[in-house]
Formats: C-alpha cells, sequence, structure tokens
C-alpha cells in the first residue's frame, strides 16, 4: 500500500509493498513454479491472487488488502471500461468502500493482468502477475539467429483521479468529506513493441503513444486526456522457464523509473504477457505519479499477430 499523487483528492493503484502474486495458481515471492510464473515483488505488490477465466467471463482477486484469511472478491464484468487488447473489471461492495479497476487478458493460456484501486483515506492498492500453461516452448533459432518480435497494446492504471464513471453514487452527496470519498484510477493507454533474441536470449523494448485519461485539476489542460512519456525497457535475459525481469527508463532521460517482468507461453512462444511498475514519470512537476500497467502480445508473423507494425517487420 502506498499513498495517492500528491494533491489529488482520490485515486487508485497499488503500491510495491507486498510478497509476490500468484496467478491462476502460479506462486509468486520469487518462487519457481515451473509451467507458472515468478512474480517479483515490486510488481507483484498487494495482489495475493489473480484467477481469469476469458471462456466465461469471470475474474476473481484475492488478497489486496493483507490480512490472515484473504477475502476471493469475484469481480463484475465492465465493457464501457475496456482498452484497446483488455477486457476490464471492477469491484466495489458499497458507495464508501475502495473501487478496484482490473484489466485482463488471456491468449491461448499465456495471461496477464493488474488490479489497482482508487485510493482512499489518501492511501491506494495495487499489484500485477502473470503465468502461462503448460512448459516454456521457445522460438527454434535457425542457424545464429533467433530474432522475433511482439508487439500490441497496452494499458496502465494510475494514482491519478480517473473519471469516476464506475463508482456508486453516494446516498447524499455534497455532503461526504473528500478524505473518505473513494477514487478510480486513472487509465493509460499505448503500442508496446518488444525485440527478442532467442538466440542469445535477451530482449529490449518500449512502451509508446502513450496517453493519459484522467480527471485532475493539476493536468494542463486540466480534466482531460494527456500524451505522457514513452518507457524503455533495458535489455535483460530470459531464463531457463521463459521468464525476463528487468528495469524501465523513461524514454531520453536514462534513469531508472522502475521494473518490467514476463513470461513466453505457447507452442513457438506464440506469446509474451507482462507487468511493469513505474514512478515518477508523468507530471515534470511532481514525484509522486505510479502506475502498474500490463501487456499480452503475439508474436509477429505467429497465430496471435494483432498489431499493424508487425506487417513491418515480418516478410
Amino acid at each position: 500500500m502506498t499513498r495517492l499523487y500528491a494533491g489529488i483528492a482520490v485515486l487508485a493503484a497499488l503500491a510495491a509493498c507486498g510478497n509476490g502474486s500468484p496467478f491462476n495458481g502460479a506462486t509468486g515471492g520469487d518462487t519457481d513454479t515451473g509451467g507458472g510464473s515468478t512474480i517479483p515483488e515490486s510488481l507483484a505488490s498487494d495482489l495475493g491472487s489473480f484467477t481469469y477465466d476469458p471462456a466465461a467471463g469471470t475474474l476473481t482477486v484475492q488478497g489486496l488488502v493483507r490480512d490472515e484469511d484473504p477475502f476471493n472478491a469475484v469481480f463484475r464484468r465492465r465493457p464501457a471500461l475496456d482498452r484497446p487488447g483488455y477486457v476490464a473489471f471492477s469491484a466495489q461492495d458499497d458507495p464508501l468502500d475502495q473501487h478496484v479497476t482490473a484489466y485482463v487478458q488471456d491468449i491461448g493460456g499465456t495471461r496477464a493482468g493488474i488490479a489497482v484501486s482508487g485510493g482512499q483515506f489518501t492511501f491506494y492498492n495495487a499489484g500485477g502477475a502473470y503465468a502461462r500453461d503448460g512448459n516454456y516452448d521457445p522460438v527454434e533459432v535457425q542457424g545464429d539467429s533467433g530474432l522475433v518480435t511482439y508487439a500490441g497494446d497496452y494499458v496502465g492504471l494510475t494514482n491519478l483521479s480517473g473519471d469516476n464513471t464506475d463508482l456508486a453514487p453516494i446516498p447524499t452527496p455534497g455532503i461526504t468529506p473528500g478524505v473518505i470519498t473513494p477514487g478510480q484510477s486513472a487509465v493509460v493507454t499505448g503500442q508496446i513493441f518488444i525485440n527478442v533474441d532467442f538466440a542469445d536470449n535477451n530482449l529490449s523494448g518500449a512502451v509508446y503513444n502513450r496517453v493519459l485519461d484522467a480527471n485532475d485539476a493539476q493536468l494542463q489542460p486540466p480534466a482531460t486526456t494527456l500524451a505522457v512519456g514513452d518507457l524503455v525497457f533495458e535489455p535483460t535475459t530470459i531464463d531457463g522457464n521463459g521468464e525476463f525481469f528487468g528495469n524501465v527508463e523513461l524514454a531520453g532521460d536514462r534513469q531508472d523509473r522502475g521494473d518490467y517482468g514476463g513470461i513466453f507461453g505457447g507452442q513457438d512462444a506464440n506469446a509474451v504477457a507482462g507487468v511493469i511498475f513505474v514512478t515518477d514519470h508523468l507530471i515534470d512537476s511532481s514525484t509522486d505519479e505510479e502506475e502498474y500497467g500490463v501487456f499480452v502480445l503475439g508474436r509477429c508473423g505467429g497465430p496471435n499477430q494483432s498489431a499493424q507494425i508487425c506487417n513491418d517487420v515480418e516478410p
């Protein structure tokens, strides 16, 4: 759990303060589960478990608020909150309980998601997870080349105020103190591009064309959308289970802004899924913004290719 963005009335997200985060049975806390995943603590944060059934359209989340007997929260499907490439869910027990937004996606059993609360009492909770079905099956290296590209859509949730359209209405508007009023997390959308060399087991990439959709007086212009800086994935290695973990920079400043991690899944690694956590990266005048993001991408030239840019990188 961490604080909301300084000066914001209400808002959403979860900070890196928890243990690892299982997703459909994959254990976090740096515990390797073979076909599952190892979720670093900076990405898992407060999340306890995350079970998504794409066929049934259901999502169950556990452990956003830590206790000895975590509650399994069944989230509600929210098509109006969908963003390109990702399906949205939310949860809120009553008008004065915290609101949580979640985004998830699954490509053939390779999946990832984030859940971020809108914040209340000047604090918020959040976390992310990723996993796959089956064992790691890397792309076959042809000669001395194993170069592969993954590309598609990205969505993130921040500790800035969103539009609050999914909040339960307060019975008596105007008399509730702002400090106890829950909020809804602001959303960031964009595209993501990852280059992978399976011959050398390394990768790098970027999240670009990023747009923040917030409702906050400190934005210029206020209460609107705002183009925000691109993020760069520092080169990192892929381990024997098809997982990776590395640092994220704000494009052009060469400073560590957070972490990214993920896992390859499917036959010939036809998909990749992952989560990022970054800080101090949205507004030049502030050092308090935080963002959890998710990506689930098909391999360019593979059966799940979806990004138009893949046509420019594949013969």
